[in-house]
């Protein structure tokens, strides 16, 4: 009898034995992140300390902070930061202006939406290294489809510009062929953002004599928040990681001119076989992305919460 009571008082609760379920659930799950995620993050930290040259037989050596303070010292790492910050806000900006004036487009009552988004996805489905070949034809000096077409048009200066190997075009030119092909799926997000907005909402408003632009401004704009910031943070995170476009195109030049941050860091591991600084200039990148992304998430809550 005592033990029967006592089986009866360590018998877990409903609760107790979901909690332990979902436990069980996540923990696979949780296991493989910390095998395929966290672990190599902690490995490159400590690397990032280490003067360690895959070149030299000789083990890591521990150099406290030397990676680091060399990179600014001889000014690289600014230089690396400022590249990926103009390349990031160049791709962003103009792809959230396009995506949003064609899911506008494709949003309102025009013939031929689904054959119109079908055409906008093509750029999406092309792999970036053939995105990068690409426009690397199209911006060629002698037979590029650019300089014809300024040519054409009667911009005689224009023909034969060098587009990836001037220093001030160069940005530019992996900038434009970023957006293209990164356009289209910020385009689907707005889409569906906007097919999502309740429609009584929008009628009330008209019935109140709104504006489209009050109507767009204090009705549509607010509903689509969730998937704008989503958006705009999928997009930074994606740029701030780009690579084949970038190495395709310009492999970093002219100079330094459009080596950001993930291409220094292939470059200053796999090239110089420096893997105590590569890993350095990758780590400085995730302290700041993640610190962006933290203050940019509660700027956005505190906006939205203000709308509702």
């Amino acid at each position: 009898m005592k033990n029967t009571i006592a089986i009866k008082e360590h018998k877990l609760s409903t609760h107790q034995q979901d909690t332990i379920f979902a436990v069980l659930c996540i923990l696979p799950v949780f296991i493989g992140l910390s095998f395929v995620v966290f672990a190599p993050i902690i490995q490159a930290i400590w690397i990032s300390f280490h003067k360690y040259r895959i070149s030299s037989s000789a083990p890591p050596v521990w150099n406290n902070f030397q990676n680091y303070i060399q990179m600014f010292q001889d000014g690289t790492a600014l230089a690396y930061f400022t590249n990926t910050l103009i390349f990031i806000a160049g791709v962003v900006i103009t792809q959230v202006i396009l995506a949003f004036m064609i899911a506008l487009l494709l949003n309102s009552n025009i013939p031929g939406q689904k054959a119109l988004r079908a055409v906008f996805l093509i750029p999406w489905t092309i792999p970036s290294v053939v995105t990068a070949l690409l426009w690397t034809w199209l911006l060629q000096p002698q037979y590029g489809v650019l300089n014809y077409i300024f040519h054409a048009l009667g911009f005689q200066e224009e023909l034969n510009k060098l587009w990836v190997q001037d220093p001030q075009l160069a940005m530019v030119s992996v900038i434009i062929a970023c957006v293209w092909r990164q356009t289209p799926y910020m385009m689907i997000m707005l889409l569906a953002g906007l097919q999502s907005v309740p429609q009584d909402l929008i009628e009330a408003a008209k019935i109140d004599g709104a504006s489209k632009v009050s109507i767009f401004k204090n009705v549509v704009l607010p509903s689509i928040r969730p998937v704008l910031d989503t958006s705009i943070v999928v997009a930074i995170i994606n740029n701030s990681q780009m690579f084949a476009i970038i190495y395709n195109m310009t492999a970093g030049g002219p100079m330094i001119n459009t080596t950001t941050v993930s291409v220094a860091a292939y470059k200053l591991a796999f090239i110089n076989f420096d893997f105590g600084a590569g890993s350095a200039i990758g780590v400085l990148w995730l302290v700041f992305l993640s610190v962006f992304v933290f203050f940019y998430k509660k700027y956005s809550d505190k906006n939205l919460s203000s709308y509702i």
